[in-house]
């Protein structure tokens, strides 16, 4: 009996660190409030590559196990290939990857037993899986967890939304949330209104990441809130699925809200300080250390 099991994307990451790009700010577009771009035509000399695993998956597997649970992957049998830019000065990203996770085998999972499913990054054609996800959960009882990425609810809400009926967690970032907002024709974007409205579609337990602004967990009751640590970011890939695994890693181990909230955090933190999704990864032991 595995404690998690993650169905999501398994990648091979290409990092390209430069710092050619310039930044825009665009904070009346609530939906892509920031963008990078490049001289047309310009060749940029780049120092290194970097290639590594990754994907969500395989982040929050490898990030769980560290804090204690038994964790196993579940992705498409051929990792898809990611290519992340990296500006140098701020350590923020843009990733350019492809939809595959409408490959996903969702047959091996009918001989797997396990206490919680963790459900991201499925674009493309996946109503087959979602399907076969709902089975699963109504069939073991299982916990559903939801980790949506913004294509996922730009491609294909309507099976989001089947999914979000059931999921008793949802972890996502702000732009994620607003994007749902946005598909359900909700206006308010504050993060009370935001809790509210995600908090209707089923899910007991709402964890919201806000970048440099910390993040906040919800019960439905109470909004807790925890400011980041401040450290000298490389690379802001994978910081989520840090933030996560942290949270996962404690909060299916003994559901506290603040300490799972904090340990989010300071596994997120960790991660940031370099280049890939899984090296900064804590153990549990470092994890409640600090």
């Amino acid at each position: 009996m595995y404690d998690l099991v993650s169905i999501g994307s398994i990648t091979k990451d290409i990092f390209i660190p430069t710092d050619r790009g310039k930044i825009f700010k665009t904070p009346k577009d609530k939906l892509a409030p920031a963008w990078i771009g490049f001289e047309l035509g310009e060749k940029i000399c780049i120092d290194e590559v970097i290639e590594t695993g990754g994907g969500v998956a395989t982040n929050l597997s490898i990030g769980t196990k560290k804090l204690g649970l038994k964790s196993a992957p579940l992705g498409p049998a051929k990792p898809a290939t990611s290519v992340v830019l990296i500006d140098q000065k701020t350590g923020e990203r843009v990733i350019f990857y492809q939809k595959s996770s409408g490959t996903v085998d969702l047959n091996k999972l009918g001989r797997m037993k396990t206490k919680w499913l963790s459900v991201s990054s499925l674009t493309g054609k996946w109503t087959k899986q979602a399907g076969q996800i709902l089975n699963y959960v109504a069939k073991n009882k299982t916990g559903l967890i939801l980790l949506p990425s913004t294509s996922q609810v730009r491609d294909d809400f309507p099976d989001l939304k089947k999914l979000l009926k059931v999921a008793k967690m949802l972890i996502l970032n702000r732009n994620e949330a607003t994007e749902i907002a946005s598909k359900a024709k909700f206006r308010a974007t504050d993060m009370k209104n935001l809790f509210k409205l995600l908090h209707n579609f089923g899910s007991k337990i709402v964890c919201i990441t806000d970048g440099t602004k910390g993040a906040w967990v919800s019960n439905g009751k109470n909004i807790l809130h925890a400011p980041i640590q401040k450290v000298k970011t490389v690379d802001v890939t994978g910081a989520g699925d840090a933030f996560a695994a942290g949270f996962l890693g404690i909060y299916l181990k003994n559901s506290d809200l603040k300490t799972s909230l904090r340990a989010g955090i300071i596994n997120s933190a960790s991660v940031v300080k370099y280049i890939g999704t899984t090296k900064g990864l804590l153990t549990r032991k470092e994890i409640l250390k600090n």
